[in-house]
C-alpha cells in the first residue's frame, strides 16, 4: 500500500486523509490499522485527465 501511494505521490498527486495533506507513510499506516474497514478514495483529476489529488475521507480513525 505504502509504495503504491508512494507512486502516486511521485507521479504528482497530493495525498489527503480527512482533508490534511498527508504523505504517503501516514496515509499507508491509517489505512492498515484501520483494515477491517472498506474506503473508496475520491480520485481527482485535472482538465487534461490527470490525477492529480487522491482523497480519503470519512475514514474512521482508530
Amino acid at each position: 500500500m505504502r509504495v503504491r501511494l508512494e507512486g502516486i505521490a511521485r507521479g504528482g498527486a497530493d495525498l489527503y486523509l480527512e482533508g490534511r495533506r498527508v504523505s504517503a507513510a501516514e496515509l499507508a499506516w491509517t489505512y492498515c490499522v484501520n483494515e477491517e474497514a472498506v474506503y473508496m478514495p475520491d480520485y481527482v483529476l485535472n482538465q487534461d485527465g490527470r490525477l492529480t489529488e487522491l482523497r480519503y475521507d470519512r475514514v474512521r480513525l482508530t
